[in-house]
């Protein structure tokens, strides 16, 4: 993959479903306060510009944070990561044993203390339904020492024609997408290449391996995984986020330490050339998040004292790192520092960052478009209406559309697949009764492929081993009910094939 992007492509190859998907993330709900007579604060950008607000609402929202509107940029539901509300602001009737887990437990009603732990993404073709992303953290002791974190990436789905109208949990909920530990948040997520589907990510812990799934019409499915980019421990994985680009070309992906910037491939979920930037201890003091400017131009991040841009345009990425603002000693009325903490792209083009130590303030980055100092940093400049912890919602990029002049831009019944796949082997017939044929033609070099069907929640229903490439294979799907069904076929550990298999049952 080409490692140097001209982003002006952006404008012509990326189509902007702007009239359909442009408002689902213009409410952001804030603010942290136990007390149900307190107001807390919310923004909403449907004017154009930030419109501050506040009112009494029972949930308090720490750190993990999403929420989603509809298409008019009217609030549907979010989540603290304990429980989730609707958009009366009152808890959903089935939340009662949402997101299980320690942290959970002990964060109860205050909100889950994990950034980017939750995500909200619109089930394609499914216009009422909801997927949650989520997850919680448990205690366990390895080699002597105590951790809290994930053991798993759970999914729950919101229908928004439950409760009258205002949302309930359907029959998924709480299923596990990911069951390892995992980095703690970054739930990351972009839509596939065809405009139509998303690619989820997250990452394993005490590695370097990134799992990947597929949300389509049908399903949600385990796509593959990926070893690349630096191994990420426990130790440096506290603090940090993952940030795609308006265009999904790229994803930043920090830790305390380390902010590696790679390719992404959205018709193939491929992440390639990853490209490490490192901050010494004399100016980190742990790293805390990043955002990209609206056209990717510009790569922000911060810790508590320090914003830093990177131009991704320069010939080194690293080398090009410019300080553009250095805490100015500001204290809050409530005696705290205005230090500088998450950092997010806002639907009016601009980037609003929250302060570590919480208050009723963020700084802006008034035109992250703009080289160095240009780009207008002015702390503690928007005034909430009440205090804020440091939380920011966590929404992908609602308004991507199909990837133009792809191989991938435009909607097929199966997933693309490489041309030279259609060489190596057959599958037939389909629709299928109780019995598939799997021929593989000897011209590929393996040790073994893999045959992995999919139900329509994304569980493996079936998993077959195929060692002799002259031979043909007749895999007995007789437990199958009749339905669609997701089949992929791995060969030496990639994905050659992923398309939709249909059963029926004779009478």
């Amino acid at each position: 993959m080409k490692s140097f992007f001209l982003f002006f492509i952006f404008i012509v190859a990326t189509k902007i479903l702007s009239g359909q998907e442009s408002r689902r993330d213009n409410i952001w709900m804030l603010g942290i306060n136990n007390d149900t007579t307190i107001p807390k604060s919310a923004i909403n950008f449907n004017s154009g510009t930030a419109d501050t607000f506040s009112f009494i609402r029972s949930m308090s929202i720490f750190i993990t944070n999403a929420s989603i509107c509809d298409t008019n940029g009217q609030l549907l539901f979010y989540t603290n990561g304990n429980y989730v509300s609707n958009r009366l602001h009152q808890m959903m009737p089935g939340t009662a044993g949402f997101n299980p887990g320690d942290h959970t437990t002990s964060t109860y009603p205050y909100g889950n203390g994990i950034v980017q732990g939750a995500m909200i993404i619109p089930w394609p073709k499914r216009p009422d339904e909801y997927i949650l992303l989520h997850m919680s953290g448990d205690n366990f002791w390895i080699g002597g020492h105590f951790y809290t974190r994930p053991l798993s990436l759970r999914y729950s789905l919101i229908d928004m024609r439950m409760d009258s109208g205002y949302g309930d949990f359907s029959t998924i909920k709480n299923e596990i997408l990911v069951d390892d530990t995992i980095v703690t948040g970054r739930i990351a997520a972009c839509r596939h290449g065809n405009g139509r589907d998303w690619w989820i990510l997250s990452h394993e812990a005490w590695s370097n391996q990134f799992y990947k799934f597929l949300l389509s019409p049908d399903t949600i499915l385990m796509y593959g995984s990926q070893n690349i980019g630096p191994v990420i421990i426990p130790e440096d994985d506290v603090l940090g986020s993952a940030v795609f680009t308006n265009s999904c070309d790229r994803l930043a992906y920090l830790t305390d330490s380390i902010m590696t910037i790679y390719d992404f491939n959205r018709c193939t979920g491929e992440l390639d050339n990853p490209i490490m930037a490192y901050f010494p201890d004399t100016l980190s003091l742990s790293m805390l998040n990043c955002a990209f400017s609206e056209s990717g131009r510009y790569l922000y991040a911060c810790n508590n004292f320090h914003i830093f841009q990177f131009d991704m345009l320069a010939a080194d990425i690293p080398a090009s790192k410019t300080i553009v603002a250095t805490y100015d000693g500001y204290i809050t009325p409530q005696f705290f520092r205005s230090i500088f903490n998450l950092m997010k792209l806002a639907p009016d083009h601009k980037i609003y960052v929250s302060t570590y130590e919480g208050s009723s303030y963020f700084h802006v980055i008034n035109s992250p478009d703009s080289a160095g100092l240009a780009c207008n940093v002015t702390q503690h400049s928007f005034v909430l209406p009440s205090y804020n912890a440091f939380s920011m919602p966590n929404t992908p990029n609602y308004t991507l559309g199909a990837l133009d002049g792809s191989v991938c831009d435009s909607l097929r019944n199966s997933i693309p697949i490489p041309e030279s796949a259609g060489n190596f082997f057959s599958i037939y017939p389909n629709p299928a009764n109780d019995v598939i044929n799997i021929q593989l033609n000897g011209n590929i070099n393996f040790s073994q492929a893999n045959l992995i069907i999919y139900n329509s929640l994304g569980k493996i229903v079936h998993h077959s081993i195929i060692k002799d490439e002259n031979e043909l294979h007749k895999i007995n799907l007789h437990n199958l009910a009749s339905g669609i069904y997701i089949c992929s076929v791995i060969i030496n550990g990639e994905v050659n094939y992923m398309g939709k298999l249909s059963i029926i049952r004779k009478n």
